[in-house]
């Protein structure tokens, strides 16, 4: 084997899935194209629901562009899914830091009139 030789990771987004499907149902899915990595069904942190899509990593390309191919648009659980090439979030670089929007209309430091807040000069 080449040393410059690597098997590159690819991971799938899975949208629209039932709520009631669970990981090792997602696995045989895809387990039908190739080998399966790993699979990840995103659930709410509140109410362990799954949130109707997941992910799924292979490591042949071939596999994934067949899975890709063969699934994308079929019904599964009386939904239809949507199967497509996982893009990855860009994250801000390091130094960049994003400034939080404020809600409402600000003008200056002014707060308001009540205790210790009203600094005009007013008489």
């Amino acid at each position: 084997m080449p040393d410059n030789y690597s098997i590159k990771q690819m991971d799938i987004f899975v949208g629209s899935i039932p709520f009631k499907l669970k990981e090792k149902e997602l696995r045989a899915i895809f387990e039908k194209y190739g080998e399966v990595e790993s699979v990840k069904i995103v659930k709410s942190k509140v109410t362990r629901q799954n949130k109707g899509f997941g992910f799924v990593s292979m490591p042949d390309e071939d596999a994934v562009r067949m899975a890709i191919h063969e699934l994308n648009g079929t019904e599964l659980m009386g939904r239809e899914i949507e199967v497509s090439i996982s893009e990855k979030k860009e994250k801000p670089q390091t130094g960049e830091k994003t400034k939080p929007k404020q809600a409402g209309k600000t003008t200056g430091n002014f707060r308001g009139i009540g205790k210790g807040y009203d600094k005009r000069n007013r008489k």
